[in-house]
């Protein structure tokens, strides 16, 4: 399912005028630099494409790449290794000659009937290059960096004078193409009929290894591999046992590559790099998916890359749902939708979600999951809390590896594009992380709520939870956790805003767990800073609250659940005390401005 939606998807990029998308025979690849020759194969300069492209590679369409595993040479686009026979890190100047020798030999027999000038000066330069004084030459010593890689990413040619680069020459693209097909049929193509297509023709016997997955290796990772014996059936070699076509490898291939390098189609979740695109040839839709699952509370005054247009749609989503897609913007909610997920996997891309469903459907399902976990910070809380932020309140503040658990993102990402329930393990892991740093975070306390109201709904429970304080709650745990945020204000007035230790600091975890084992002591030590306190503003406010605990007697162990009560209501307690009020004077002066 998921290769078939690719390669619809690239059929209906092929048909787009002006399209990127590469046709079959050919592939996208980035040059760092360019070598420029004179007609008889003598080096006459190196230049540097990403001085010319702010500081990034340049992008060149070529005929598919010859490169392997193994020591193997591609045509007029590579590295300093077999162009020049030179390699190095941090100030190691080494020399591949085996690798040039591969390259020399590719040239050499390629082009050794060739008649174009470009054709001939490439020949000609690998007869005369000898890498064995490419360390004397100025123009490579003047790229050379001593601080990393020393020359990093591929080379293309050109001539001196001319602009056009030797790879897109049409007697060597042609001569390129033809070696690539007789190379295809030395490996002794077996024909089968493609799992995806249904359509008889050569399986592929290796698919394309895909660059842009976040943690995977530098080489690429390969959407479907089959390197054990173990793994393979009926005397089949590689990914040959999964029978799809060369076609459609190339097509899935080039259009997920196509994905992974635009950012404006790539987003990273945990540890998921997600591409997602429509079935419409539309960028709209792809801008406004992306911003509101990744930054819904863009403004215009920050650098970003998305349009007004586009957060005027997002604005207008999560506000007006429906109605506000179909009557303000130009967009069709019924517009099929696509959504994968991909993690590194030793040499393998792993899937980690792949959804379809229509465009409407996921903004909102989206739209939904903000209001679940939306709660009021101050002015300086945010309104839309983003993904990557629920994700990353898991992990400790002074954690070094912020790594986030692989099934922990996958989960939650699922939960938000679906309506289901959120994963057990975020919540009890925000629980265990808020009573080990004493610290309840805007996205802690979104998540716990969030996690909570979804239960509720779920279970059909009527819900006493919602953006702000609820002082009517008579939850005991939500009490409880709203009189702890008292006490600690009375605390805090009575001997000032700059304790070094709080009551949260000493007993926050004790009474989130176990409230009978602290309130009795609490209440009587808060007695002696009542007494500090002019007024009587927050003796009132600890009385209303003791006033909606059930029984005479504090519980002895709360459940996870309730755990979470006690945070959220000590949070959203929190949040008030330190709203500025103007306060009558028959408040008596209570001190809190």
């Amino acid at each position: 399912m998921i290769l078939n939606a690719l390669c619809e998807y690239y059929d209906l990029l092929s048909e787009v005028e002006d399209s990127e998308i590469s046709p079959y025979g050919f592939q996208k690849v980035k040059a760092n630099y360019a070598a420029v020759l004179s007609e008889d194969g003598l080096l006459q300069d190196i230049i540097s494409l990403n001085q010319l492209n702010n500081n990034r590679p340049q992008t060149f369409t070529t005929p598919t790449s010859m490169k392997s595993s193994a020591i193997a040479a591609s045509p007029v686009c590579d590295n300093f290794e077999y162009v020049f026979g030179i390699a190095g890190e941090k100030g190691e100047k080494n020399i591949s000659s085996n690798k040039f020798q591969a390259a020399k030999k590719l040239h050499i027999d390629l082009f050794k009937d060739a008649e174009s000038t470009e054709a001939s000066a490439i020949r000609m330069f690998f007869e005369k290059w000898d890498p064995n004084h490419a360390w004397e030459n100025e123009n490579i010593l003047k790229h050379y960096s001593e601080k990393g890689k020393s020359f990093p990413g591929n080379i293309v040619f050109r001539l001196a004078g001319k602009v056009e680069y030797f790879h897109q020459n049409e007697e060597i693209k042609r001569l390129w193409l033809m070696y690539n097909d007789e190379s295809k049929k030395l490996e002794k193509n077996i024909i089968g009929q493609c799992a995806v297509t249904g359509e008889i023709g050569p399986i592929s016997r290796i698919h394309n290894k895909l660059q842009g997955i976040d943690g995977a290796s530098t080489m690429g990772a390969s959407l479907v591999s089959f390197k054990k014996d173990s793994f393979q059936s009926y005397g089949l070699e590689q990914s040959r046992n999964s029978s799809v076509s060369e076609q459609v490898v190339f097509k899935y291939g080039t259009v997920l590559q196509q994905m992974l390098s635009n950012n404006e189609q790539r987003i990273v979740l945990g540890d998921a790099t997600t591409v997602f695109w429509a079935s419409k040839a539309e960028q709209t839709y792809v801008n406004v998916f992306k911003c509101i699952l990744s930054n819904p509370d863009l403004t215009q005054e920050e650098n970003v890359v998305e349009d007004i247009k586009t957060r005027e749609i997002v604005k207008t989503i999560l506000q007006s749902g429906k109605s506000g897609v179909y009557n303000n913007v130009n967009l069709d909610p019924n517009m099929k939708f696509n959504i994968l997920g991909l993690s590194p996997n030793a040499g393998r891309a792993s899937v980690r979600f792949f959804y379809q469903n229509t465009f409407f459907d996921f903004c909102s399902k989206i739209k939904m999951h903000y209001e679940d976990i939306k709660i009021y910070a101050g002015e300086k809380g945010k309104e839309n809390i983003k993904v990557s932020s629920l994700l990353y309140a898991t992990i400790s503040s002074k954690s070094r590896d912020k790594k986030i658990n692989p099934l922990l993102s996958g989960s939650v990402v699922r939960a938000i594009l679906t309506g289901e329930m959120y994963p057990q393990i975020l919540f009890t892991q925000t629980i265990m992380r808020v009573k080990a740093e004493k610290d309840v975070t805007q996205p802690r306390a979104a998540i716990i709520k969030g996690y909570l109201v979804r239960k509720n709904r779920f279970m059909k429970k009527e819900d006493e939870l919602s953006m702000y304080l609820n002082e009517k709650s008579t939850n005991p745990a939500y009490v409880l956790g709203r009189t702890f945020a008292v006490l600690e204000m009375i605390q805090k007035k009575a001997l000032g805003e700059e304790l070094n230790v709080t009551i949260k600091d000493k007993y926050f975890a004790s009474a989130c767990s176990n409230p009978s084992l602290v309130f009795p002591n609490l209440l009587k030590l808060t007695q002696h800073h009542l007494a500090k306190i002019e007024g009587s503003y927050w003796n009132k406010k600890l009385g209303d609250c003791l006033g909606l605990i059930e029984g005479e007697s504090f519980p002895k162990i709360l459940s996870m659940e309730n755990q979470g009560r006690f945070i959220l209501g000590y949070y959203q307690q929190t949040q008030k005390n330190y709203e500025k009020k103007q306060v009558n004077k028959e408040d008596n002066n209570d001190g809190n401005n």
